[in-house]
C-alpha cells in the first residue's frame, strides 16, 4: 500500500468511526423516542454517507452492509417498517459489524474490497423488510438532499484532526521554551546601559507572546467530555437488558472540557463504575416499580468545574449503598473492628481496599472482591481522588476531581542535600520551620504543629541523600484525603507551573516518585507522589510512628534520573 493510499484509508477509517458513533447514539435515541422523525433523517443522512465513502474507497463489503441497512431505515422512515426494539437491536448489531470490518480493513494487508460483511446479519436485514406491506418505495424525507447536505458541511468544514502524540510534543516544547527564556533573563539581568534596558522591554515582549502560545497549546488539548461520556449509553443498554434490568444514561454538562490524556486514561475506570452501578446500584424493575420508582433505572455522568480542576460524577438511583452491609463485612474480614464507629464516608472508603465486595454472588458485572482498590489506584496516579455519597433508596454517587491537564502541575519547589524536588502544590497546605531539637535521624517520627501530631519523614532519609544537614530545616504539611503529614526538607524555594516529563523506564516504578520536570536553571527536579508517600506515612504511624523499613524504597535522585530523561532536542541524557 503506497502512502497516498495509506493515508486515504486513515482520514477513511477517522471518518467513519465518528459516523458510526453518531449513528449509534442516534439509534439508542430513537428506541427512546420512536416517534421522532427527525432522528431517521439524521440516521438514514449518516448511513448514506458511509455507504457512499465506503465505495469511493473500495470498501464493498461495508457498503454493501450499509446499503443493507440503509434500506431498513428507509422503511422504517416511510412508515412501512414500525419502530420497534427488536429492529433497534439489528440496526446495533449492525453497527458492530461495520466496526469489526473497519478493524480488519485496518489492520489486514488484504485489500478492502476482500472483506464480505457477515452473511448472518446481511440477511436478517433482507428479513426485517419482508414484514412490511407492498407497495412502491419511496425516498425519505432528506434523503434526496443528503449528498448535498455532506458536500456543503464538507466545504464548510473549519476542523482538522491531529494526533495526541503531536499535541504532546507542542506541550513539551513550549516547556522548554520557558526554560530557555528563564536562562535569558538571567544573563539579561547582568547587561546594563541602553542595551539591557532594550532586552529586557524585548524580553517582556517574549513573555507575553509565550504565555498565549502556551493558553493556546493548552486549550487545543481539551475537548469535550459530552463525546466521551455518550459513547456509554449502548453499553448501559445493553448491560441492563443483559441482566434483566432497564437503565438509560443522562450526560449533563457534556459541554466542560478537560485533557485528552485525562479521558484515555479514565475509559476502564469509567467502564467500571457504570457496570458497578447497573449491578449493584439499580434495581430490577418490579422491585423499582414496587418502591414507586421508573422501572427504567438512570445512571448519570456529570462534569463540573472545582477549584481549578475538574469533578467527574457517577450516579445511579438505586438502592444506595447498605451501611449494616458494609460494617458487617469490615468486621468479619477484621479490617476494622468497630466499623459502626466510623463517619459514613470513612466506612464507604473501604470499598477501595484491596479484596473487598459485599455482593453475594459473583456475576461478569462484578462481585469478585477485584477493581475498586484498582481505581483509585489508577485515578490517584493522575493527580486525583475518588470519593462516596449514598442515601438510601436515592442512590450512590462516586465522585472523581481530577486536575484539568495532565501535562502541566502547579508545582511547589523544595530542596535536600543538594538535590530538587517539586511537590504538588494542591497538596501543599502549610510550610513551617522545623521546631529546635525535633532534629533526631531516622526514617521518620512525630511532629507537633500547631498543637497536632503529624506522621513525618525527611526527604533525606527517605532516599537516602547524604551530605550535612542546614542548621534550620523546614517542614513542608502535606494532605491525602483529609490526613496530614509533614515533608522535612532544607530549604523551600517557591511555587511555579511545571512541565511534567515522564521517567525513563529504569525509575518508572521508583516508590514515591511520579515524574521528572526541568526547573528554570536547568537543572532537573524529581516531582514527588504524595500519595504514596502519604500512604507509608500513615501505615508507619499506625505501628508506631516508624516508617516501614527503608530498603523498600527504590532510591532516585535527580542526578541519577537524568538517565533516560530527555532534553529538548529528543536525545537522552
Amino acid at each position: 500500500m503506497d502512502a497516498e493510499r495509506a493515508a486515504l484509508m486513515q482520514m477513511f477509517a477517522a471518518e467513519t468511526a465518528e459516523h458510526l458513533d453518531e449513528l449509534e447514539g442516534a439509534l439508542l435515541e430513537l428506541e427512546r423516542r420512536p416517534d421522532a422523525g427527525h432522528l431517521l433523517e439524521r440516521i438514514f443522512r449518516v448511513a448514506h454517507t458511509m455507504k457512499g465513502n465506503a465505495s469511493s474507497v473500495g470498501a464493498h463489503g461495508l457498503s454493501e452492509l450499509t446499503h443493507a441497512a440503509e434500506d431498513v431505515i428507509e422503511d422504517l422512515h416511510r412508515g412501512t417498517l414500525p419502530v420497534t426494539g427488536m429492529v433497534v437491536s439489528l440496526l446495533l448489531e449492525t453497527v458492530d459489524s461495520a466496526r469489526r470490518q473497519l478493524a480488519e480493513m485496518d489492520g489486514g494487508e488484504e485489500p478492502p474490497g476482500s472483506t464480505s460483511p457477515p452473511a448472518g446479519v446481511l440477511e436478517r436485514l433482507r428479513n426485517a423488510r419482508r414484514t412490511e406491506r407492498e407497495g412502491t418505495s419511496s425516498t425519505p424525507k432528506g434523503a434526496t438532499s443528503s449528498a448535498a447536505d455532506e458536500g456543503e458541511r464538507s466545504s464548510g468544514a473549519k476542523t482538522v484532526r491531529i494526533t495526541v502524540e503531536k499535541l504532546d510534543c507542542m506541550v513539551d516544547l513550549i516547556g522548554e521554551v520557558a526554560i530557555t527564556r528563564n536562562r535569558i533573563a538571567r544573563e539579561v539581568q547582568l547587561a546594563g546601559g541602553a542595551v539591557g534596558a532594550a532586552l529586557r522591554d524585548g524580553l517582556e515582549e517574549l513573555d507575553r507572546l509565550n504565555t498565549k502560545l502556551e493558553e493556546a497549546i493548552r486549550r487545543a488539548r481539551m475537548v469535550p467530555v459530552g463525546p466521551w461520556f455518550r459513547q456509554y449509553e449502548r453499553a448501559v443498554r445493553d448491560l441492563a437488558r443483559s441482566h434483566g434490568k432497564l437503565a438509560r444514561l443522562v450526560v449533563v454538562h457534556g459541554d466542560v472540557e478537560v485533557d485528552t490524556a485525562v479521558i484515555e486514561r479514565l475509559r476502564d475506570v469509567l467502564t467500571h463504575l457504570i457496570r458497578n452501578g447497573i449491578d449493584h446500584g439499580l434495581e430490577p424493575p418490579e422491585v423499582r416499580k414496587a418502591c414507586g420508582k421508573d422501572p427504567r433505572g438512570t445512571i448519570t455522568l456529570r462534569a463540573t468545574h472545582e477549584g481549578g480542576g475538574i469533578a467527574l460524577r457517577v450516579s445511579d438511583d438505586g438502592a444506595g449503598m447498605s451501611r449494616a452491609r458494609i460494617a458487617a463485612r469490615a468486621s468479619a474480614q477484621g479490617r476494622c473492628p468497630d466499623a459502626d464507629a466510623l463517619s459514613d464516608s470513612e466506612l464507604y472508603n473501604l470499598v477501595f481496599e484491596p479484596g473487598f465486595s459485599t455482593a453475594t454472588t459473583v456475576s461478569d458485572l462484578s462481585g469478585r472482591g477485584m477493581g475498586m482498590d484498582v481505581v483509585r489506584r489508577r485515578v490517584e496516579s493522575l493527580e486525583g481522588s475518588i470519593g462516596i455519597e449514598s442515601a438510601a433508596g436515592v442512590g450512590t454517587t462516586l465522585i472523581l476531581r481530577l486536575p484539568l491537564t495532565l501535562a502541566t502541575i502547579e508545582g511547589f519547589s523544595v530542596s535536600a542535600a543538594g538535590e530538587r524536588y517539586v511537590i504538588p502544590l494542591r497538596a501543599v497546605v502549610s510550610c513551617v520551620g522545623l521546631p529546635r531539637g525535633a532534629s533526631a535521624t531516622g526514617p521518620g517520627g512525630i511532629l507537633h504543629v500547631h498543637g497536632r501530631a503529624l506522621p513525618c519523614v525527611r526527604l533525606r532519609d527517605l532516599f537516602a541523600l547524604t551530605g550535612p544537614a542546614p542548621a534550620r530545616e523546614s517542614v513542608v504539611v502535606v494532605t491525602h484525603e483529609g490526613v496530614q503529614a509533614g515533608l522535612v526538607v532544607d530549604s523551600l524555594d517557591g511555587e511555579g507551573r511545571t512541565v511534567i516529563k515522564p521517567l525513563g523506564r529504569l525509575f518508572r516504578r521508583t516508590r514515591g516518585i511520579t515524574g521528572s520536570t526541568v526547573l528554570g536553571d536547568g537543572r532537573l527536579a524529581l516531582i514527588l507522589d504524595v500519595d504514596a508517600l502519604m500512604n507509608d506515612l500513615t501505615r508507619g504511624r499506625a505501628v508506631g510512628g516508624e516508617l516501614a523499613p527503608r530498603d523498600r524504597w527504590r532510591r532516585a535522585t535527580p542526578s541519577e534520573a537524568r538517565v533516560g530523561a530527555m532534553d529538548p532536542e529528543g536525545r537522552t541524557r
